[in-house]
């Protein structure tokens, strides 16, 4: 298991991933009129929306936390670990904030991918 500064790194990644995932979701995710003005008016419509700047910050942010927690942590622990918590924050996010439905077969797929990060933490 890394230690407290590097779990504190991928941890920080992975909230701010979660964020910025879960503010474009807020930007479009009801948007299926999107593309109806073809592929150059959609991506108008994305770069111009301030929330999805806003996400694209997160995004950054996430990514220079992760840089610094690979800077202490093997990349094949580090990634899985901050994906695995990004999953479980969007699924709580999907549910508490979007009202998205959790199914059996979603928290079957949470749980073998945290026995994945579990098996990878463990020390061999």
């Amino acid at each position: 298991m890394p230690d407290k500064i590097t779990l504190a790194l991928i941890l920080a990644s992975a909230a701010t991933n979660a964020l910025g995932s879960s503010v474009m979701k807020h930007a479009y995710g009801g948007d299926s009129e999107m593309f109806s003005s073809g592929l150059v008016g959609a991506f108008l419509k994305i770069a111009l929306n301030p929330w999805i700047l806003l996400g694209l910050g997160l995004f950054g942010i996430s990514f220079f936390f992760m840089a610094a927690a690979l800077s202490r942590a093997e990349l094949t622990l580090a990634y899985p670990l901050m994906s695995g918590v990004v999953y479980l924050l969007l699924l709580a996010i999907g549910f508490f904030i979007f009202h998205e439905k959790i199914t059996i077969m979603r928290i079957g797929g949470m749980a073998l991918i945290l026995a994945g990060i579990t098996l990878l933490a463990a020390k061999s």
